[in-house]
Parts: structure tokens; C-alpha cells; sequence
């Protein structure tokens, strides 16, 4: 039903900026189960009923390749719906989910399950964004906002993978997940808490203005916007994140003694482990850091120059504490420019008359990168080698940084004439 917004009701800040926190925490409480799912599928893939390692690959994936077509369904959902109720929606797929995988076995099941999780998630996505962009109107910090939202909701990742996979080697992966679906199911209360300011939903008087107006209008910043947003996620999210071990299997860690002894798969969960604590800490700090210098656009250039040089020298023959090292650095980057691609994003839907439409584009735009990339990835590197893939990388990074220097000196010409 279309709720008609209360005018005379004005959000402030603190209002809005709790309705953030709980919708962060109810998207930590959410990725529990698929979070476990990456650390735990490919160890215990028999328990699951799967016969293939590439079955493994296809139940990781298939949720982000479902969710392409579904974001655009999604925007207009919240077009005429409150964030509550698609977060209802999503914590009871959530909730389906989580609970079924531990009791379901065999690839055919599984996929179904993963495809309702990718619908779930895309519920959950677009209304953290919308909750950061209704924040970013009223406080105008995109910066912290966005590193708050993605430092809380990111600890639901940390969870998954750490606590789940060791909580499974001792009480057994259904008994694990049947806990999460538990946690999942006592968040629906948190709804509740989230104050009237919340909804998104349009008026009727509004929906017929967007009907009659363009879709989605296009400019210079919103292409920028999306370019960047895409190539983070395709390098980040879905390249790095895929062949981090392959690249670790490369290196000869027997010269360092800390490493010496233990195996490309052990050295990968400690560095993603490293870098998943780290980004509630760092991701808040850069992003409210780049508020306070009123230029996240130079920030955003650095940080993608600081990238691509970093993304180079991996595929350099450098030493191997050397490429350890840069690896590291690199990883940390990630959650800068992730947090800050994210922000300028909310910052440019808070000012839009299409936001919802601009929100369900950029997830949309992000995920097509994330699901790229893994595929990409691999099979570029059997082709070319990674040399030339890291190379192509790091111009990818630093073409990002040409269009936003080019943007950004072109708007302050604007400006001074």
C-alpha cells in the first residue's frame, strides 16, 4: 500500500543516523550463512551432497549473476514500499535460506536456495544505500556515513567466515547454520526500531513525476560514478578476492620463517581475516577523513593512483617480503576506495531526483563487475599470464583517476567562470 510521507515530520540526524546502524547491523546479522558458505563449501562439499569442485564455483556465484536482473525490480519496489518491508522480505529469504542449507543436500537444491539468497541480498543492499543516502541528506557526511554502514554491515562477513568455519569443525556445519538462521530470525524485531523517517516510499503525487520524467538522466558524474564503482568491484571484489591463493601459490614464502611452514590456502584466510578486521576501522576513518578536507575526489584519485601502482609491482619479479608487502597495501586500499566510491555514489543520489533509480543502477552496475570478475580473472590469466593482467589492472585503476582529476578540474573551471 502507498504510504503518503508525513511533511511536517523533519528527519534530523541523529534520527536517521541510527536507522543507518540498525539496518547495518540487520545486514551483518543476514550475511552470516552466506559468509559461512564461502569458507566452508569448498572443505565440506560432500556434507552438502556435491560431487564436483565446480559445482562449489557455481552455488559461490550464481546469487550475483541473479541479482543483475533483479536490482532494476528492486529500485521500483522501493519506489512504492518502505525499506521495513523489503527488509522484511529479505530477512525471511534470509532466514529460509540459512536454515535450509544445513538440512538440504545435492547441487539442484543448493542452487535454488542460493538463487532466493541473491534476491535477499539485493533487498538488503538497495536499502543500506538508500539508508545512506537519506543520512547523506540530512548530515551531508557521505564519507563517514558510508564507512559506518560498511564497517558494521562488514562484520557480518568477519563472523560468517571466522566464527562459522571454526564453530563448524567442532559442532557440525548444520548445527552452525541452524544458529545463524536463529540470529537471522530474532533481527526482525530491530525493524521495529527503525524510526518513520525510514521509509522511501514515494507519494503518489511523486510517482506520477517519475513516470512522466526520464528513467534515470545521465552526466559526466553519474558515467564517472558508475565507471568507478565498476572497476572496483570488478578488480576488488571479484578478481582479487577469486585468485588470491593462486597468486600466493606463485611465491616462495620458505625464506620467510612465519610462513615457511604453512600452505598458499592457511596464508590467504589470515591476510582476507586481516583485511575484513581492518575495513570497519579503516573504511571509517578514510571516508570521514575525506569529509573533513571537503575534496573526497582527491582522496579517491590518490588512493586509485596509489592502486595501480601497487596492482604493477604485483606483477613485477620483486622480492618475495617485497610482494607480500605490497599485497598487503593493496588490500587496504581496497577498503579505501571501496568506502569512497560507495560514498560519492550516495552523495550524487541524495542530490538526484531519480535516487532510488540511481541506487538500483549503481548496486546493479557493481554486481555485473563482481560477477565478471572472477570469471574474467581466471580465464584471462590462463591466457596472458599475470604480468599482463595485473598491468591491465593498474591502467584500469589509473584511467579511473584520469576521468575524476579531468572531472574534477573541469567543475572548479566551471565554478571560477
Amino acid at each position: 500500500m502507498l504510504v503518503e510521507r508525513k511533511r511536517n515530520q523533519p528527519l534530523n540526524t541523529p534520527q536517521v543516523e541510527n536507522n543507518l546502524r540498525i539496518i547495518a547491523i540487520i545486514t551483518a546479522i543476514c550475511l552470516f550463512g552466506d559468509a559461512m558458505l564461502y569458507a566452508v563449501l569448498p572443505v565440506y562439499s560432500k556434507d552438502f551432497g556435491l560431487t564436483a569442485l565446480w559445482q562449489v564455483g557455481v552455488l559461490l556465484s550464481i546469487n550475483r549473476f541473479i541479482r543483475i536482473p533483479i536490482h532494476p525490480l528492486i529500485g521500483w519496489f522501493y519506489t512504492r514500499y518502505s525499506i521495513k518491508s523489503g527488509l522484511m522480505i529479505a530477512i525471511i529469504l534470509t532466514i529460509i535460506t540459512t536454515f535450509s542449507y544445513g538440512y538440504f543436500q545435492g547441487f539442484a537444491f543448493l542452487l535454488v536456495l542460493r538463487c532466493i539468497w541473491g534476491i535477499a541480498w539485493s533487498f538488503i543492499r538497495q536499502a543500506g544505500q538508500l539508508s545512506i543516502v537519506e543520512a547523506v541528506t540530512v548530515s551531508s557526511q557521505p564519507g563517514k556515513l558510508t564507512g559506518l554502514f560498511n564497517g558494521l554491515s562488514g562484520c557480518g562477513a568477519v563472523v560468517g567466515m571466522v566464527f562459522g568455519s571454526l564453530l563448524s569443525e567442532n559442532f557440525g556445519v548444520s548445527f552452525v547454520l541452524m544458529g545463524f538462521g536463529i540470529f537471522a530470525l530474532i533481527s526482525i524485531p530491530l525493524l521495529f526500531f527503525i524510526r518513520k523517517p525510514g521509509s522511501n516510499e514515494m507519494t503518489k503525487k511523486e510517482l506520477t513525476q517519475l513516470d512522466q520524467r526520464a528513467m534515470l538522466k545521465i552526466d559526466s558524474k553519474l558515467l564517472i560514478i558508475l565507471f568507478a564503482g565498476f572497476s572496483v568491484s570488478l578488480l576488488f571484489q571479484g578478481y582479487m578476492k577469486s585468485t588470491l591463493s593462486y597468486w600466493i601459490e606463485l611465491q616462495d614464502f620458505s625464506k620467510i620463517a612465519l610462513l615457511s611452514s604453512i600452505g598458499a590456502a592457511t596464508i590467504t584466510g589470515i591476510l582476507l581475516a586481516c583485511k575484513w578486521f581492518s575495513d570497519p576501522i579503516l573504511g571509517y576513518w578514510a571516508g570521514k577523513l575525506s569529509d573533513k578536507s571537503k575534496s573526497r575526489t582527491v582522496w579517491l584519485t590518490v588512493s586509485f593512483i596509489a592502486g595501480g601502482i601497487m596492482f604493477a609491482i604485483l606483477g613485477l619479479n620483486v622480492n618475495t617480503l617485497a610482494w607480500l608487502l605490497t599485497l598487503i597495501a593493496l588490500l587496504l586500499i581496497s577498503s579505501i576506495v571501496t568506502t569512497l566510491t560507495d560514498a560519492d555514489a550516495a552523495q550524487y543520489a541524495s542530490t538526484s531526483s531519480n535516487r532510488h533509480h540511481v541506487v538500483s543502477f549503481y548496486s546493479m552496475i557493481v554486481d555485473v563487475g563482481a560477477a565478471l570478475g572472477p570469471f574474467l580473472g581466471f580465464t584471462l590469466l590462463s591466457v596472458f599470464g599475470d604480468t599482463m593482467i595485473n598491468t591491465a589492472a593498474a591502467l584500469l585503476l589509473w584511467l579511473c583517476s584520469l576521468f575524476l582529476f579531468y572531472n574534477h578540474r573541469r567543475k572548479r573551471l566551471y565554478q571560477v567562470s
